[in-house]
């Protein structure tokens, strides 16, 4: 039985250690630090991310290379047993509010190391307007709860796993980084 489990990290940045500081507020399940199981949805992130800096530095005029890494990372499946972990079976009511509320309230804190679950898509923000002013029905109820999931296309979804504190990063073995472009 393999005890081991592969994440990956897409980034346009190259970096020597994970600093869970550095993260963006705003995001799915809170500020830190962000891996897939998903090589191909890492390259993905990793594509975006490059596409969204060129645009911003093309409109100030800067002309910059801008690369896409992966990094690899191994992770002992017993080690999940010294965190304290949330973890989304699937994209529900709970996972709708705990979203929600990450990603809008730049403040939002929670007391969890590590955070499984699914991952909301690029139109999300939208979406969470929509479903906050109750153009959905209620916020909460189980109508506006399956309006929004159906927007976001939920059931496509791939697992993403945060990393809230340097605690659970130091669990993380790299392995291998990867410059894409």
């Amino acid at each position: 039985m393999n005890n081991t489990i592969t994440l990956y990290h897409g980034t346009t940045h190259d970096f020597a250690a994970i600093d869970v500081t550095r993260g963006k507020p705003f995001k799915d399940f809170g500020k830190g630090f962000y891996a897939t199981q998903s090589y191909e949805h890492a390259v993905s992130i990793a594509e975006r991310n490059q596409r969204i800096e060129r645009e911003r530095l093309n409109e100030v005029e800067i002309r910059r290379d801008v690369k896409i890494y992966v990094y690899s990372y191994s992770l002992q499946q017993s080690d999940l047993d010294k965190l304290n972990v949330k973890r989304f079976d699937s994209p529900d009511t709970n996972w709708v509010d705990f979203v929600v509320h990450n990603r809008s309230d730049s403040r939002a804190r929670h007391d969890y190391d590590l955070v499984i679950g699914a991952t909301a898509n690029d139109d999300t923000r939208i979406t969470i307007q929509n479903y906050l002013l109750g153009n959905f029905g209620e916020p909460g109820s189980d109508s506006a709860v399956a309006i929004f999931l159906q927007l976001i296309k939920a059931e496509k979804l791939p697992t993403q796993w945060l990393f809230a504190t340097q605690r659970a990063t130091n669990l993380l073995k790299f392995e291998k980084r990867v410059q894409l472009l």
